[in-house]
């Protein structure tokens, strides 16, 4: 068994003041006198560690003091001495110099002192230099099988601690099942005896002992580092329509530094699919991830590692950028051209000016010019022809993979019945019109029961159709007019096929709660989003329902009204907030907000406002902006409550209907700056139809259509004018 002792240190603190070798013999007991087997004492010791030395005395006087030299009024917190044993000539002192303080060098004195009591005094002092050093630290790499570590620590039989030769080290010990220490060559050397030591640093302490159990100990530190990986380079991959097959795969090499590691892929980004192998990982990109806009995608592989038992199954990342950057064509608006006209079409895409004019003409000889406006938007000057065709526009590329098709659908001019049609119910939403099939949609609500209509013709009457929807609250018309797209009140998403009138679920979203997804559009890049429009709203993409990054303004319940060609969005409180109230324009081509000022608090009803088809031209009420938002004129005379201004598709025209006269006047908006004159004769509306709810032109402004109501008697109208 060993004995550890505990030792406290107690310094004699003698500050002696007029000391000196004096000789004077002013009293009885003689000459005192002193002598030391050490002037100095030098140590070197592990921070932490205890150097102790003892200093033997012999002396003439009646007794014997330790303590400071003269002028030294602190003593070091390193220092420490106390008696050991006593005779009436000699005595022996223990002093310690403790390791507890910083790496360094440091230097005292001790001073001996001894005296007759007839005043004759002699001393002696003892000069001190103490190294602090660093504790000794072995480390070693994981990973290395069957660890030996083995590093010699400076212990000989001469003593436990550098420089000191009084004791005699008989053995050493160790308390960590981790640490052993054996003796070679007649010195100790620390070995670690275990290989399964979990990543971490561990501390334990090898203790010496002397043939008094007096004891000193050496601090070990063994450090086991986590094993690392050499991956290869992973450069960004980027897609284009010069881009091949075989380019769209790539191998990651993968290999630890250390032996035994284990590694295993356990998930990637949904638009790769990984293959292990021994030191690598293949990596293809999935054919869907062709389908994303252009821009940069971040990509990445999570494979998890273990080394034996020194380590907790931990995770690593491998990260890569994948930028796609196809030329393609996003939309085209108008795509419903009229035989014979020549109009001004407006295509939107990436990298259009690597197209050449020639490549334009190559979809349509009708193309007479194109203006290239910016790298994603050209103009088109169209002259129709006579037939009734549909073209469609896609670039090719060396995938063969469809990008961003779009169609001009050319049609002879309509002709609709002039009518006055009673409705089955009040409109809820928006009128939406479908330019290709002549048909408008729009969303009820009564009863606590939403439901969807068509209205639609056969040259001679007007058919109005209840069609299939789980109770639709949001609509639009997407994807170039093949679908409409519904949402219902309990957060579910439903596509109808506008040729064929089949419905399918779409992607919903999974975490519905108070949402009220009022508000559906398709911006002119493509991109869908759906609007909870519940109170305080959030805004998602679809269909991956992630949320949006454009930094909406924080609006009440928001009324939203895209315009045709998805480039500029109404977005305002509802009218339920208190004033005031806040509108704005937001240009979704350079993601700006811009404040339209309706000096108004009170009649923010989504019937209040309208935009034509490029969202140059926006009317509130009676008064008419441009695409800044910005006032340039009015119309009517007054901006009563329930006057209402509607806009044409090509912003030039305007209907305001008044409210007191029961009359719709025909305004040119065309000028940036009013006043504007009315054009024709105004249109009565009779008492039946007083409260209008929405106006629409037709697309070649021939014939208008106004929605109204007669809230007293709960009918509901469409009425078509020729002009």
């Amino acid at each position: 068994m060993r004995y550890l002792q505990k030792f406290v240190f107690t310094l004699l603190s003698l500050f002696l003041v007029g000391c000196g070798d004096s000789d004077d013999d002013g009293g009885g007991g003689g000459t005192a006198s002193i002598t030391l087997n050490a002037s100095q004492i030098t140590a070197s010791v592990y921070q932490g560690d205890i150097y102790e030395v003892d200093v033997t005395v012999n002396y003439q006087g009646e007794g014997v003091l330790v303590g400071m030299p003269k002028g030294v009024n602190e003593v070091p917190i390193w220092l420490g001495a106390d008696k050991q044993s006593i005779t009436s000539n000699q005595a022996v002192f223990r002093v310690y110099l403790h390791g507890n303080v910083d790496t360094g060098v440091y230097n005292s004195a001790l001073r001996f002192v001894t005296a007759y009591s007839n005043g004759s005094v002699a001393y002696k002092d003892v000069l001190i230099e103490l190294t602090v050093k660093e504790p000794l630290v072995f480390t070693v790499v994981a990973g290395k099988q069957n660890v030996t570590l083995e590093s010699m620590i400076s212990v000989s039989d001469s003593g436990p601690v550098e420089g000191n030769s009084t004791y005699i080290t008989y053995d050493a010990f160790s308390d960590w099942d981790w640490l052993d220490v054996e003796v070679v060559n007649n010195q100790y050397k620390a070995k670690i005896i275990k290989t399964d030591l979990s990543v971490g640093e561990h501390v334990g302490y090898i203790e010496f002992l002397d043939q008094n159990y007096r004891f000193r100990k050496v601090k070990i530190v063994y450090l086991v580092t986590e094993p690392e990986f050499n991956i290869g380079n992973v450069n960004k991959l980027t897609i284009n329509n010069e881009t091949i097959a075989s380019e769209l795969n790539m191998t990651i090499p993968v290999t630890p530094t250390s032996e035994g590691v284990i590694w295993n892929v356990i998930d990637s980004s949904s638009m790769i699919s990984v293959t292990q192998n021994l030191n690598n990982v293949d990596v293809s990109l999935e054919f869907d991830l062709l389908s994303q806009s252009n821009g940069r995608y971040q990509q990445w592989i999570e494979f998890e590692y273990q080394y034996g038992n020194r380590l907790f199954p931990k995770t690593r990342k491998i990260e890569f950028d994948v930028e796609i950057d196809f030329t393609d064509i996003q939309q085209i608006s108008p795509y419903v051209l009229y035989t014979s006209d020549e109009v001004t079409v407006r295509v939107w895409g990436n990298n259009l000016m690597s197209l050449t004019e020639e490549d334009f003409k190559a979809f349509t000889p009708i193309i007479q010019s194109v203006n290239y406006i910016s790298d994603n938007e050209v103009e088109l000057n169209i002259k129709a022809n006579t037939t009734e065709q549909e073209i469609n526009f896609s670039i090719e590329n060396r995938l063969d993979y469809l990008r961003g098709e779009a169609k001009v659908v050319v049609r002879h001019t309509p002709v609709f019945p002039v009518a006055s049609i009673n409705l089955p119910e009040n409109p809820a939403s928006k009128v939406i019109y479908d330019s290709e099939r002549e048909r408008f949609y729009f969303r009820s609500y009564s009863n606590w029961t939403n439901l969807l209509y068509e209205i639609s013709h056969d040259n001679e009457q007007w058919i109005v159709e209840q069609i299939a929807g789980e109770s639709p609250k949001g609509l639009a018309i997407i994807d170039n007019g093949t679908q409409l797209l519904t949402s219902s009140v309990s957060c579910s998403m439903t596509k109808i096929d506008l040729d064929t009138k089949v419905t399918e679920d779409a992607p919903s979203v999974t975490h519905c709660g108070y949402m009220d997804f009022g508000f559906i559009g398709q911006y002119y890049t493509g991109e869908t989003v759906v609007i909870d429009t519940n109170q305080w709203p959030s805004i998602y993409n679809y269909p991956n329902w992630e949320l949006a990054t454009v930094n909406y303004p924080s609006v009440y319940s928001p009324n939203a009204i895209l315009s045709k060609n998805g480039t500029h969005l109404i977005w305002t409180d509802s009218t339920g907030i208190s004033s005031p109230r806040n509108a704005y324009v937001y240009d979704v081509r350079n993601n700006k907000f811009n404040v339209l000022n309706t000096n108004s608090s009170y009649a923010f009803y989504l019937d209040s406002f309208s935009i034509s088809a490029t969202g140059e031209r926006v009317s509130f009420q009676n008064r008419i902006y441009n695409s800044e938002a910005i006032v340039i004129g009015n119309v009517g005379l007054n901006d009563d409550v329930w006057n209402r201004t509607f806009v044409s598709l090509d912003g030039t025209l305007a209907a305001h209907y008044d409210f007191s006269e029961r009359k719709i006047d025909i305004y040119d908006i065309q000028s940036d700056e009013g006043a504007f004159f009315t054009l024709d004769l105004p249109l009565v509306v009779n008492e039946e139809n007083m409260f209008i709810k929405e106006i629409q032109f037709s697309e070649d402004n021939r014939y208008i259509f106004v929605f109204s109501s007669n809230l007293n008697t709960e009918k509901y109208n469409m009425s078509i004018y020729e002009r």
